[in-house]
């Protein structure tokens, strides 16, 4: 947070104007899309809220059949039956991990439209809690009226990775909510609430590695052993209810879900992944080599993470602000599935980063990041082509320079 009247183009007026703009018109967009919806297919052609769909199907599919949650007839013919009479082109696999179903079973005591309903307004409200809590870290000396709290839920509100993750019902304010409570408590060294948080955020196991790797080379115990409770507890009583052979399926369907770019009908050009982009260009034939690649950035993302974290150890928490926002970058960039929706976790990495830096580059970054997000993802629906994760791949660039270039500074000092 900073002052921004000194800045040429994004001066404070922009600042502020823009996201408002961004807000009413994505809105109004959303609204009109709505409007003219025929049965569960919005104004625009896509199926209203597909994602919830499906986790409302599989919900339904837990509470009777629990063994067939990834199975592709069922799927089809509950969603289906769920939207009836509309007829669906295809339908939306279930690749969460199974022990995630029983809590998606909880949405279906009540009928699909409200259940959406309610979803939708939880997922609002999340962006009105996670700015408050995020505001309250920010130093009174770099407040300032344009970035203030009310601005703050705008930017939310109208960051198009939650706006693409309304339209399509989708669980990323949970992902947000987790996230952000994570590293907040980091940053108060609350460890046990960040174990505990982290725990709970393995419904999407990727999210929780770059947190992982800080735990053991800051070596906090009190977070690895708080994780490793919640996530005992979890799956163990999933399999003490369901057995191991769903936890085994869903290990053999890994590689098929690996293939979902290739499938007919599947928005590769969403996924804001490396591999998601070389799977946009390059044919299947070199799917062993994309997936051999994207396993070796990995390693060398997460080897490079810890190399920093070690850098910082013993650090105030304040100064190992750039590794938190490494560990929330990492997943992104590295791992094979990250789509648009998930690019929401950077709204805690843009306020934290907010606290660290008061420099005109934090700001462009920002404001390249929050179109960019918008323009690319219009551009991959055109040409097909994942274009945006060319704004992970830029952050991480971003950062992997300011990194070195602050260690040889601190190195030349010293």
């Amino acid at each position: 947070m900073r002052n921004t009247s000194s800045m040429s183009f994004m001066n404070a007026k922009r600042v502020r104007d823009y996201p408002r703009l961004m807000l009413i018109t994505t809105y109004i967009i959303l609204g009109i899309n709505l409007l003219l919806h025929n049965g569960w297919i919005s104004g625009f052609g896509q199926v209203i809220a597909g994602d919830f769909v499906m986790f409302y199907s599989t919900g339904i599919i837990y509470r009777t059949s629990p063994e067939l949650i990834y199975d592709y007839d069922k799927q089809s013919r509950t969603q289906q039956s769920l939207v009836a009479p509309t007829t669906l082109t295809g339908y939306n696999p279930y690749m969460n991990p199974p022990y995630v179903a029983p809590f998606y079973s909880i949405l279906t005591h009540i009928p699909l439209e409200w259940s959406l309903l309610l979803w939708t307004i939880l997922a609002i409200g999340s962006i009105f809690l996670v700015m408050r809590l995020l505001f309250t870290l920010v130093p009174v000396e770099k407040q300032s009226p344009e970035l203030g709290y009310s601005q703050l839920v705008v930017i939310g509100l109208s960051f198009f990775p939650f706006i693409e993750g309304i339209q399509a019902g989708q669980n990323h304010w949970i992902t947000l909510l987790l996230v952000t409570g994570i590293t907040y408590a980091m940053y108060k060294e609350k460890w046990v609430t960040t174990g505990i948080l982290t725990g709970l955020l393995i419904y999407k196991p990727q999210f929780t590695i770059g947190f992982i790797i800080l735990w053991l080379i800051w070596r906090k115990s009190k977070a690895l052993l708080a994780f490793t409770a919640v996530t005992t507890i979890w799956i163990g009583a999933f399999i003490l209810q369901n057995g191991i052979k769903l936890l085994l399926l869903y290990s053999q369907l890994s590689q098929v879900f690996m293939d979902l770019p290739y499938i007919a009908g599947f928005p590769n050009y969403l996924l804001v992944t490396i591999y998601g982009l070389l799977t946009s260009i390059f044919p299947k034939d070199l799917q062993s080599i994309i997936t051999f690649l994207t396993y070796f950035i990995i390693i060398i993302g997460a080897i490079g993470l810890g190399w920093f974290a070690n850098r910082q150890k013993g650090y105030p928490m304040v100064e190992r602000i750039p590794t938190i926002v490494g560990a929330l970058l990492l997943p992104l960039l590295a791992t094979p599935y990250a789509l648009v929706h998930d690019m929401i976790i950077l709204l805690p990495a843009y306020v934290m980063w907010g606290i660290y830096s008061n420099t005109n580059r934090y700001i462009n970054i920002s404001a390249t990041v929050y179109l960019g997000v918008f323009i690319l993802t219009f551009i991959a629906s055109v040409t097909g082509i994942a274009w945006v994760s060319l704004i992970t791949f830029g952050l991480f660039i971003a950062l992997t320079t300011w990194i070195f270039n602050k260690n040889n500074s601190n190195t030349l000092m010293n």
